[in-house]
């Protein structure tokens, strides 16, 4: 139990660097809250489902990006709710905060990866290389990850918010495992790992 209680410790740490971690604004799942709120577990769970996305339904010849329209639907609500709460034009609700975070995080993964395969960070990202477009043109229409695959990213968004808010208020302790490693995994990933691997790939190449 001192392991687990250690653990806990450290993903409401990692969490708290990037999250209010208001307790009204987070989901209590496992007997306990998650490391961070409704809206960016959805984010950092649709993260996951992104790359998954890529993995599985990507255009390897490919040049084009993934497809603009499809993404900025999915983005747009989380900007909306977001910017709406901000200004006091309404008060959010956490399931909006969950569903607008799944769909933002489904789609900003295939446009990061996308966006790391342009000519000035292309290369630079070891872990991304082998599902990285070869060339990255930006007006080409021959999406990388097309409109049906995004559709697709669409309805598993919906499905991951109907599991994960039935989990909320559950006091299994499984359930707060499953959705916070892979949260903070991500954030792990993103905020520390990534920025890393840029600067070093960055300064190798000027030192060249």
């Amino acid at each position: 139990m001192l392991l687990t209680d250690e653990l806990i410790r450290v993903f409401n740490f990692l969490g708290g660097l990037v999250c209010h971690q208001r307790p009204e604004r987070t989901l209590w799942v496992g007997g306990r809250y998650l490391p961070v709120c409704a809206r960016d577990i959805g984010a950092y769970i649709g993260l996951v489902l992104g790359y998954a996305l890529i993995l599985s339904m990507r255009k390897k010849e490919a040049e084009g990006p993934p497809h603009l329209h499809a993404t900025l639907l999915m983005v747009l609500p989380l900007m909306v709710d977001s910017i709406g709460q901000a200004l006091g034009l309404w008060t959010s609700t956490n399931d909006l905060r969950l569903m607008t975070g799944l769909l933002f995080g489904a789609a900003i993964a295939p446009l990061l990866v996308y966006a790391l395969s342009l000519p000035a960070t292309k290369g630079r990202v070891p872990i991304m290389r082998k599902v990285q477009p070869q060339n990255a043109i930006l007006d080409s229409k021959d999406y990388w990850l097309d409109a049906k695959a995004l559709g697709i990213g669409v309805a598993i968004s919906v499905v991951l918010f109907l599991a994960i808010r039935s989990l909320d208020g559950s006091q299994f302790p499984l359930f707060y495992w499953l959705l916070s490693v892979p949260t903070v995994a991500m954030i792990i990933g993103h905020f520390f790992v990534l920025p890393l691997l840029l600067i070093v790939g960055l300064l190798g190449k000027w030192g060249a």
